[in-house]
């Protein structure tokens, strides 16, 4: 028998969502470095044929003309790759043909498109971007700012938005004159991921049945330890290659107490900002990776090499145990890569002798430069049959209802999502709907929900200017700290702290 989700309180759902924005909008004008887990960063067009995988559930959208003068062409970006699973295609496929009967001039082409700023900016200038596409929420303020993204102010309008955002989202999402340049779509908060057959295997496992799971950073070494030398796996995948190293750093390193006084950047009182690489907090946190590397040998074999797509093959694979990942990314283990959802379990970010934090984030939806109110209004109107606007009629919860039976198909994990929207309907209705399809035993998540919702552990935005180079510069000592035992850290640290004050004059204090 399936376990139900326990349902959140409104209230504490919506204070969430507000928090989660509060952390990341910010003064940061710079990308993140938020790796999305399909990896890559390249748009492709394909053909997407019926199958007849699609949910029932499709069948209860009316398919009743909604608007037969609206006359668009729009490129989705946030379809899913033909790799993907059959079940998901096929549920893109039943969208695609309601749409089309709901608003017969609009022509929707599939167009998966990756997201991210350096090969964005090319496309978006040279006229080749999708209609839509997907950028974190440290990205809005940079593209609005530099004319890369289009106003979408009248079609949110019509469809009776722009009062069922927070003024968060408004500061986020919006320029010059009050308009509106995109949408939320959802947040996510940093844990990690396990594979509980390795745990198993083991012998991890406490008298519930139930993975025991490192609370702390120093369980997470030595539990990590057990699941090497009793498996011969890796007990945790760290994708230290680009940028991805320094970002899980951060969270770390927030942990062991860079935060505050000891924060990684810091502001003083004329509005300069400086790095601080080398506080004692920021050095421990940086020994405790090596300790991962050097002392415990519980890293992935390739870790200066692993990206984030490669760090969910591991864990989905059998190849590692833990993984540093957040609930947005869920399918990516499971339904991407094979692992039963009974032997998967998110899990809060283990605390440190600093404290207990975890990185909060999001993804927003936003609109290539050129797009046409119509064009924007015919998205929305994709939008809003696939469930991803705050509506909560009969069509709207039988397309959310598909959208779960999908993910049940194919072996997602169907769990509740932190929302996007201030609309306590809304927000229920995602709600039951994740308690009816659901396919998980509620108790392999309910600590990493609880941890933020009862406050055990704090939110955190990302750091507050040129995240970017910081990762990247904090991703190079990592490589080096892993490729090299007797590694100066201390030195590493300066000269990487060095070169990312450079950046920060070069282009924030000025």
């Amino acid at each position: 028998m399936k376990k139900q989700p326990r349902r959140f309180p409104i209230l504490a759902v919506l204070a969430l969502s507000l928090a989660l924005l509060a952390a990341c909008s910010g003064a940061d004008n710079e990308p993140a470095a938020t790796p999305d887990g399909d990896g890559g960063g390249t748009q492709s067009t394909q053909s997407v044929t019926t199958t007849p995988e699609a949910p029932t559930e499709l069948a209860d959208i009316s398919v009743d003309v909604i608007d037969a003068d609206l006359v668009a062409t729009i490129t989705l970006g946030n379809w899913p790759p033909d790799t993907a699973p059959a079940a998901e295609l096929a549920l893109f496929d039943g969208y695609k043909a309601t749409m089309e009967k709901q608003y017969p001039g609009v022509t929707v082409v599939p167009a998966y498109y990756s997201y991210t700023l350096s090969n964005y900016i090319g496309m978006a200038i040279g006229g080749t971007a999708p209609t839509l596409f997907q950028p974190p929420f440290t990205d809005p303020q940079l593209l609005i700012s530099q004319g890369l993204a289009a106003d979408v102010t009248d079609a949110l309008a019509e469809f009776g938005l722009l009062d069922k955002f927070s003024p968060a989202y408004i500061d986020l999402l919006g320029g010059e004159g009050g308009r509106i340049y995109g949408l939320p779509r959802d947040g996510y908060v940093l844990g990690m991921h396990i594979n509980i057959n390795l745990f198993e295997e083991a012998g991890l496992i406490d008298d519930n049945g139930l993975p025991m799971y490192p609370k702390t950073l120093q369980e997470l070494a030595e539990y990590g330890q057990i699941i090497r030398e009793k498996t011969g796996k890796a007990g945790l995948v760290f994708p230290a290659s680009e940028t991805y190293g320094g970002w899980l750093y951060t969270n770390i390193a927030w942990n062991f107490g860079a935060v505050g006084e000891n924060a990684l950047l810091k502001q003083d009182a004329d509005g300069w900002w400086y790095a601080d690489f080398t506080s004692e907090p920021a050095i421990a946190a940086m020994e405790y990776l090596r300790s991962l590397q050097w002392e415990y040998n519980i890293l992935n074999a390739d870790a200066t090499t692993t990206d984030w797509a490669s760090a969910h093959t591991l864990l989905g694979t059998g190849e590692a145990a833990m993984n540093f990942a957040a609930d947005d990314s869920v399918d990516q283990p499971t339904a991407g890569k094979g692992l039963a959802v009974d032997k998967f379990a998110l899990i809060p970010f283990p605390a440190g002798p600093g404290g207990a934090y975890a990185l909060a984030g999001g993804t927003c939806y936003m609109f290539a430069p050129g797009t046409t109110t119509d064009e924007a209004v015919a998205t929305l109107g994709f939008l809003r049959l696939i469930g991803m606007l705050p509506y909560a009629d009969d069509d709207a919860i039988a397309s959310m209802r598909a959208g779960a039976s999908s993910k049940r198909e194919r072996g997602e994990p169907v769990i509740p999502p932190i929302p996007a929207w201030n609309d306590e309907v809304f927000v229920q209705a995602q709600r039951d709907i994740a308690d009816e399809y659901s396919n998980v035993d509620w108790r392999l998540y309910q600590d990493f929900f609880d941890s933020f919702t009862e406050g055990t552990i704090t939110l955190k935005g990302e750091e507050p200017v040129l995240a970017q180079q910081l990762y990247r510069e904090l991703t190079a000592v990592i490589q080096r700290v892993i490729n090299r035992e007797d590694a100066d850290i201390f030195s590493s640290m300066e000269r990487a702290q060095n070169n990312f004050q450079e950046d920060v004059d070069d282009m924030i204090n000025r």
